[in-house]
Formats: C-alpha cells, structure tokens, sequence
C-alpha cells in the first residue's frame, strides 16, 4: 500500500524542486532493491521496451541484469520488481482526477 499520497501536480512540484525542471534528470529509488536510477539511464534499453517513464515504475535490472526481487529478497541490485502487476509495493500514489498511478519513491 501506498506510505504517501499526492496530486500529479504535486508529484511534478516535488520533482522540479528535488532535482530541477530536466524531468530525465530526476532520481527514484526501486522499492524492491533500493537501486537508485534516473530516466535519462533507460534510454539505451529502449531497443528491449523501456521508455524513461519506466523509471517511475521498473528497476533497470529488467532491462540490465536479470536479478529476480523474488529470488533474492531484494538484496542484489538492480533487480527486476516492477510496479504494476500482482505485487505492487510502490511507495507513492499520484492522484490525477479519478485516475491513480503508482510509483517508486523520488530519492532524496
């Protein structure tokens, strides 16, 4: 379940005063293995389906490593937990009207 609940316009507020207005600058924290990663890093996994929107929501090690958060109670990082799906452990809810958006934690 969600430990913070936020608009979208608040989420994007709190992005800009962390880490500026370069969106592919800003930095999250996976919740399954505390891999911290920005969008700008999903760009050369883009030939595999990643977009830098994935960094809200997937490990990189989808993409870069292959370690399964299940298999390895997420001590190796990254791993490969991604948000959506059966086991969502994304720590912030974004809010936008009736639509609700899960993700990973910005890293402060």
């Amino acid at each position: 379940m969600a430990k913070e609940v936020m608009t979208k316009e608040e989420w994007f507020e709190k992005g800009k005063t962390l880490f500026g207005e370069n969106m592919m600058d800003w930095k999250f924290v996976c919740p399954g293995c505390g891999n911290i990663q920005s969008p700008e890093e999903f760009r050369q996994y883009k030939e595999q389906g990643a977009t830098p929107n994935s960094a809200t929501c997937e490990c990189i090690g989808r993409y870069a490593s292959g370690h399964s958060w299940l298999n390895t109670g997420g001590k190796k990082q990254p791993c490969d937990y991604a948000g959506y799906g059966f086991l969502n452990i994304c720590p912030v809810k974004v809010t936008d009207g009736e639509k609700e958006t899960y993700t990973f934690a910005f890293f402060e």
